[in-house]
């Protein structure tokens, strides 16, 4: 792949990353410290529903022109930079807000938040294979994938390093100069040149959610109508069970611990991120050793046993060592299990329509683990919730046994 086509997927990739962190992450810290419930962190998840229902609302964005704007610089630019602009400004009013006094104001802004992040995407994804053949698919995926842990990494840094000097507000209005950077550089790209009537028919590694809503019904049939339709619905929403509902709550307990916010920057999210890449690229010689089904019951089974060590450091407290040796344990089991199941999800999609649906289920399953995750750990205490959220991964592990059988 040329340099330049290189890093204009890697600018791609990273406007994906850049506000994802912003209410999933970042805010449950910034609720924390505002004396926040564990509880009512975890009933934020729910606000996130507009970005996992995109998939829905995505026909209108591939139909539909922006009036005056789209003939000026184009239909697909003009939907990501309205989506671009509708970020910065809700995350502008958002960072007004202080949550002590109107919790509810800030609930609708990080919706609207989930909502533009939906559109930027939606329209982001023609740039994902604009310009490049059938045979760069592969290289294109990884690009665009690096690119976005490139940009979830820079946010949640960046913002950490902000709020640590200059508190949460400056820290929000300050992650909006980087998705005004994504937004020059989308402003001065060229429109996609794939037409939106043109189907390619491997799309396995392209993240694409462009599918006209009249087809997703059949989608949903041919799924469920399958041999192993049940099957694959239950991995969907159980396979990252506890990743889910771990890192929801285990970010808010460092915090709770006495961690600071640069503590949490320099090891939980880069330190972390960069093992959850080691992760990545392991997964891939197990997988292709034992195949995708009995790779995903080894990794998911260490995984499980690796997260017990929170265990160790909610007995021994705020120790950056431990913190280190948890969280690598953490991040490499973990981005082992997330790489084996996108393989999953290559081998059971016909076609990006399936991807598109198999992976919104996925994220609905995330968002119900995420909302109760609050509520286990202020009803069980943290020693108790480190004992049993490993254990959410049990059920899936028995469902992948039966289907290797």
């Amino acid at each position: 792949m040329p340099a330049i086509m290189f890093l204009k997927k890697c600018i791609i990739g990273f406007s994906y990353g850049v506000s994802f962190p912003l209410t999933i992450v970042l805010l449950d810290y910034w609720l924390k410290e505002c004396g926040v419930s564990n509880t009512t962190i975890g009933l934020f998840s729910l606000f996130h529903l507009p970005f996992a229902l995109k998939l829905f609302f995505a026909p209108i964005i591939d139909e539909c022109e922006i009036p005056y704007l789209s003939n000026l610089i184009g239909k697909r630019r003009s939907w990501v930079i309205l989506g671009q602009l509708f970020l910065i400004i809700s995350i502008i009013c958002m960072a007004q807000i202080n949550p002590k006094q109107n919790i509810g104001l800030l609930m609708f802004f990080a919706s609207m938040i989930a909502l533009a992040d939906g559109i930027q995407n939606i329209a982001l994804y023609p740039y994902q294979i604009s310009d490049i053949t059938q045979e760069q698919f592969g290289y294109t995926a990884g690009t665009i994938s690096f690119g976005h842990r490139i940009g979830t990494i820079a946010t949640k840094v960046f913002t950490l390093y902000c709020a640590h000097f200059w508190g949460w507000k400056t820290a929000y209005e300050c992650s909006t100069l980087l998705i005004f950077c994504c937004m020059v550089f989308i402003f001065f790209m060229k429109e996609p040149k794939i037409a939106d009537e043109v189907h390619i028919t491997d799309k396995k590694n392209v993240h694409i959610l462009s599918s006209p809503m009249n087809k997703m019904s059949e989608e949903i049939k041919k799924i469920l109508y399958t041999k192993n339709g049940l099957y694959t619905i239950l991995i969907l929403l159980l396979y990252r069970a506890t990743d889910f509902t771990i890192q929801k709550m285990s970010r808010v307990f460092c915090l709770e611990i006495g961690f600071s916010k640069i503590d949490i920057a320099n090891i939980v999210q880069f330190f972390g991120s960069a093992a959850v890449v080691v992760g990545g690229f392991l997964a891939g010689f197990i997988i292709k050793k034992y195949g995708t089904l009995k790779a995903m019951i080894i990794l998911s089974a260490t995984h499980m046993i690796f997260l017990f060590s929170y265990l160790l450091l909610n007995y021994v407290g705020n120790n950056v060592d431990i913190l280190c040796a948890v969280i690598f344990l953490e991040g490499i089991s973990g981005g082992a299990v997330a790489a084996a199941f996108i393989s999953f999800l290559y081998e059971e999609c016909k076609n990006g329509s399936q991807y598109a649906l198999l992976w919104a289920i996925h994220e609905l399953g995330g968002m119900c683990f995420r909302f109760s995750s609050g509520f286990l750990a202020d009803q069980l205490g943290w020693n108790l919730f480190f004992v049993i959220t490993p254990l959410l991964s049990l059920p899936c592990i028995v469902v992948l046994m039966k289907q290797v059988d």
